[in-house]
């Protein structure tokens, strides 16, 4: 019995080893037409970033449309032109690397432009 319990303390405190030091933060924005989530991984030694951006205006997805997902302090600036969606409304990005590390106070904004329309997302940390 005492064997069981010290096996389990070693394996939560092994588990807990393999995390440390790494925090993730996750950003959300809505708007009319568009979802968009941010997410920024720090290992400590570096971090990445990726995010979604979902189509939820009524009728069907932009067959291409332009947008930029900014950050205030980081300032970094991801623009694309001409994007399309790979799946039903959906795009995904990943692997964004930062020179400044994202914050928790972070502004991240995404303007999407598309069919004679433009429209801005604020993404709030949850």
């Amino acid at each position: 019995m005492v064997k069981k319990i010290a096996m389990g303390f070693l394996f939560m405190l092994l588990a807990g080893c393999a995390v440390i030091g790494v925090s993730t933060l996750h950003f959300e924005g809505e708007s009319d037409h568009w979802l968009v989530k941010y997410k920024a991984v720090d290992d400590g030694k570096s971090q990445t970033a990726s995010y979604i951006i979902d189509f939820i205006g009524e009728g069907d997805p932009p067959e291409t449309f332009d947008y930029i997902v900014s950050t205030s302090i980081a300032k970094s600036e991801q623009k694309v032109t001409d994007a399309s969606f790979k799946g039903k409304g959906r795009l995904e990005e990943g692997n964004i690397q930062h020179e400044v590390r994202v914050a928790e106070d972070e502004v991240i904004v995404a303007e999407f432009s598309w069919d004679g329309k433009t429209e801005k997302v604020v993404l709030e940390l949850k």
